[in-house]
């Protein structure tokens, strides 16, 4: 567990009015259905990119506005901040060569370019069996973490909505999980 590096990515909004397990509950059979506002897409998102690992979150990154997560620009990712954190982070992971990349197997995490890179690195990629998106981690642990505090929150820019998921993300840093008390604003954590 100690090698192994988790990554995956989630798309932050102005606003998030509940999360998909705020609005499950249990109904009588035949009950009707609950009915749901239809929300307009925010004006405001942002996709991240999470990678951690057992000890805490590594890196956060933001991708530029209209850009969209390739296989070339994972690749950059990789190569240009991941590697750069774990340098700072993680030194010992770089040196040992038993580093195990776990990402789910959409396209741009499979590509021939992300393959040969990690290959030329000798890094290891853990099996994730297709079309199960459901079994990462990051969508049951950190992910929701974090967005406990972006729900029912409206933020203007997008530089707000990247501060407040550092300050996020520096709460379960910190004590390992999310609390809604002040935090510093000043988190580092987030990259562009």
């Amino acid at each position: 567990m100690r090698h192994i590096i988790v990554l995956d990515e989630v798309w932050a909004r102005a606003y998030e009015p509940e999360m998909k397990r705020q609005s499950n509950e249990w109904r009588h059979y035949g009950s009707p259905h609950k009915t749901k506002v239809r929300q307009n897409p925010s004006s405001a998102k942002v996709m991240l990119i999470f990678t951690y690992d057992i000890a805490s979150i590594i890196i956060i990154h933001a991708v530029p506005q209209h850009r969209t997560v390739t296989g070339q620009y994972y690749t950059n990712f990789l190569e240009h901040h991941l590697r750069r954190a774990l340098w700072k982070k993680r030194p010992h992971f770089l040196g040992e060569n038993t580093l195990i990349i776990l990402h789910d197997n959409t396209w741009p995490h499979v590509a021939d370019v992300v393959n040969q890179l990690l290959a030329r690195w000798q890094w290891e990629v853990l099996h994730h069996p297709p079309y199960s998106p459901d079994i990462s981690p990051c969508d049951f642990d950190l992910i929701p973490k974090v967005k406990e505090l972006l729900c029912s929150r409206c933020f203007k820019t997008i530089p707000d909505l990247i501060d407040a998921v550092g300050r996020s993300v520096w709460t379960i840093n910190k004590t390992g999980c999310q609390r809604h008390h002040a935090t510093p604003s000043s988190v580092g954590t987030c990259s562009t």
